[in-house]
């Protein structure tokens, strides 16, 4: 009796086929997520890394800027692109082609202290806020 293993063969094919696509899939899809995981991570921590900027900002222009202004009324900060200057206008920071929208609010100011609480998003991200009170010196 002659075996004929040509049918044997075929199905080995297809099944060590199929397993190599199955794992190729999930290969590049663990890729993906990965990729995805780390711009997120990246965006989150440029965001997270403007907070002590805008606090920068809030001590260098003081008494000059914002003794006058009024509170729970929203004001917007603009960075330079080399992030050593900040002007109170509404527009948008940019920042490795990703604008950020940076903007305050004074809850409670006193002649000694402002209490802040700062607001930054993205279109990659979403609004992060930041409470930051700054005593007088």
């Amino acid at each position: 009796m002659k075996l004929d293993f040509k049918w044997f063969s075929l199905i080995e094919v297809v099944i060590a086929t199929s397993i190599i696509t199955i794992t190729v899939f999930w290969v590049y899809k663990l890729i993906w997520e990965n990729t995805k995981i780390i711009t997120n991570s990246s965006n989150y921590l440029q965001v997270n890394s403007l907070f002590p900027l805008t606090e920068e900002c809030f001590e260098e222009k003081w008494f000059s800027t914002f003794t006058n202004l009024t509170t729970w009324d929203k004001y917007y900060l603009y960075l330079w692109s080399n992030l050593d200057k900040c002007n109170n206008n509404p527009s948008w920071t940019i920042i490795d082609n990703v604008e950020y929208n940076i903007y305050w609010l004074i809850q409670d100011k006193d002649t000694d202290y402002i209490n802040w609480t700062i607001f930054i998003n993205s279109d990659e991200t979403k609004t992060f806020t930041w409470t930051y009170k700054q005593i007088k010196k």
